[in-house]
């Protein structure tokens, strides 16, 4: 949900539909208007791409994790792992999103996976921590992944 605020920070989306067909309005920051006609049946989501850093991402629930304890070896998501004070939510999925992974999750506060499923040890209770870079955020808990799916 933050990736989208962020995203419409930048860009006011509306999407009105009329019958069968709708119509995609970008405003940007600088007055500018683009419109493209769409058929309204057609639209599945809208991406932000490019410069920003946006991602779009939606959550999935809190699961369980295990495995080696500063690797991939053994992890729900096995794919790509950093570690880092600034974690947040959108540092995470756009980093996953960027190594074109289908999921991303965020644990312990300040750790970030990636991977291309989920779930395998199950759900779990205990995602409670903060985001290091965003304390807004809950990004996990102790052996817990907070996780997204990305688009």
């Amino acid at each position: 949900m933050r990736t989208w605020i962020a995203a419409l920070a930048a860009a006011l989306i509306l999407v009105s539909a009329s019958g069968a067909w709708a119509e995609l309005v970008v405003k940007t920051k600088s007055g500018k208007t683009y419109s493209v006609p769409v058929s309204a049946d057609e639209i599945e989501s809208i991406l932000f791409t490019s410069g920003g850093g946006f991602s779009t991402s939606r959550y999935l629930g809190c699961y369980r994790d295990q495995g080696e304890p500063t690797g991939t070896n053994g992890r729900d998501l096995n794919g790509f792992v950093v570690n880092d004070g600034n974690m947040s939510t959108a540092f995470c999925t756009s980093t996953c999103q960027g190594k074109g992974f289908r999921y991303a999750a965020t644990q312990y506060g300040s750790w970030c996976f990636c991977g291309n499923s989920y779930g395998r040890s199950g759900q779990a209770d205990n995602c409670n921590m903060k985001c290091a870079g965003n304390p807004a955020e809950t990004c996990g808990g102790s052996w817990a992944n907070s996780v997204y799916q990305l688009y």
